[in-house]
């Protein structure tokens, strides 16, 4: 087996082409979603919900 074939097996593999990206972009709609519900932090949630 030449090095480019051999190379190829070691090359990233995303098997769900698309899902980082999904990811990112729910994560943006995520944090935009918390700055408008009265401007609590991500750590001021956190420990509200451990309150409850």
């Amino acid at each position: 087996m030449d090095r480019a074939e051999r190379a190829k097996q070691f090359m990233p593999f995303d098997a769900l082409a698309g899902l980082q990206e999904a990811l990112r972009e729910r994560e943006k709609e995520a944090e935009e979603e918390r700055k408008t519900e009265g401007g609590q932090s991500e750590e001021d949630g956190v420990i509200a919900n451990k309150r409850k």
